[in-house]
């Protein structure tokens, strides 16, 4: 997996398909980096206490996934490999 600061040449890139396979990269970054704390909240292993509720975050986790999926049909339409 790339970091998100591996991605900041492609978003700033003239090419559109660039940018959106950089876009796609850093969400799912975020993505899987908010489940791991989701997890880690689950098994009491945070190491610290968030100020939102759970549900809050599983909510923008859900959204997020959502987006993701968005990303990867338009990509297949468009011929964009992410």
């Amino acid at each position: 997996m790339k970091e998100l600061k591996e991605t900041i040449a492609d978003m700033t890139s003239t090419d559109y398909r660039r940018r959106m396979a950089a876009e796609y990269n850093q969400l799912k970054i975020r993505v899987e980096k908010l489940e791991n704390m989701l997890d880690d909240l689950d098994a009491g292993t945070l190491p610290f206490t968030p100020r939102c509720p759970r549900s809050l975050l599983y909510c923008q986790y859900r959204a997020m996934l959502k987006y993701l999926n968005a990303l990867e049909l338009r990509a297949a339409v468009e011929g964009i490999m992410l």
